[in-house]
């Protein structure tokens, strides 16, 4: 993630929202392998229920297949929640709403969790900035959530509850436009960084990517087990009949892993504050 001197953070911890101390950690590093299987995999054998047919060994599930099914559980989480797991620096163009701006500049950034805002402009379709709102004036009281709201220092300053005083070589060309449009599309320039710092993640999150991992290794190694489902024996007269779930092995478990992860994919969502979306055009 780039670093700004005037990159601008939001209040507190990004997970949870707005902590300033905390005598339990909420957070860990990204699933390990280890961890995967002590969590998710316990007392199930990584190994193929069928012989590879050029050594005549069981195939095994490595450590660095199951590094790789973690890495594409980070991307599965991140499609389906919309969360943006590791830092990761956006550039979003965003119109000017009239009514959104009489609410002190109200703003709704797409990605979540915003960590940082680095630079708010407003740019023309040149793309070059005719004039950078100080990051002073950029409330981010509701940042986590992907709120801005913009509060000139000036007016706070002055007890009003206006627009405040624009000091900027760009200044004149802005309120020209404020003061004539309603609407205007791709008016704001916002730079800013998403996702968990230091790559400390929430512990509901690797829960989440060991429950999509878990669902992708048992659905591997589900149908290796056991080609015939049942075998009977009989000598003498007496008979014997076995019967095993055969590749339905896994069935009742991935049941219960599905329910888990749309539960935890719904509440993600729901924390992140990606479940609704409302504005004013």
């Amino acid at each position: 993630m780039a670093i700004f001197t005037d990159s601008k953070p939001g209040i507190g911890e990004v997970f949870p929202a707005g902590a300033i101390d905390q005598t339990w950690r909420r957070t860990e590093p990204l699933l390990t392998v280890e961890k995967l299987v002590s969590r998710h995999l316990f007392g199930i054998p990584l190994v193929s229920g069928v012989k590879d047919p050029f050594t005549g060994r069981p195939q095994v599930m490595t450590p660095d297949m199951l590094t790789d099914y973690i890495d594409r559980a980070v991307s599965e989480v991140e499609f389906e929640t919309g969360a943006t797991i590791f830092p990761t620096q956006f550039e979003e163009r965003m119109p000017f709403d009239r009514c959104e701006y009489a609410s002190h500049g109200y703003m709704r950034l797409l990605k979540r969790p915003v960590a940082s805002i680095e630079l708010l402009t407003i740019s023309p379709s040149n793309n070059g900035d005719v004039f950078a709102v100080p990051t002073e004036w950029i409330d981010v009281g509701q940042l986590y959530h992907g709120q801005l709201n913009i509060l000139p220092l000036t007016a706070a300053l002055n007890g009003r509850t206006g627009e405040g005083t624009i000091t900027s070589a760009g200044g004149p060309a802005l309120l020209a436009i404020l003061g004539n449009q309603h609407w205007l599309p791709s008016y704001w320039k916002v730079r800013y960084s998403a996702g968990f710092p230091n790559g400390m993640v929430p512990k509901v999150v690797n829960d989440l990517i060991g429950t999509v991992v878990a669902i992708e290794v048992l659905s591997l190694l589900g149908p290796t087990n056991g080609k015939n489902q049942g075998s009977s024996l009989s000598i003498d007269g007496m008979s014997q009949s076995i019967s095993s779930p055969g590749p339905n092995i896994y069935t009742v478990r991935l049941g219960d892993l599905e329910k888990k992860r749309m539960m935890l994919t719904q509440k993600l969502k729901a924390a992140l504050g990606l479940k609704l979306f409302s504005g004013n055009v």
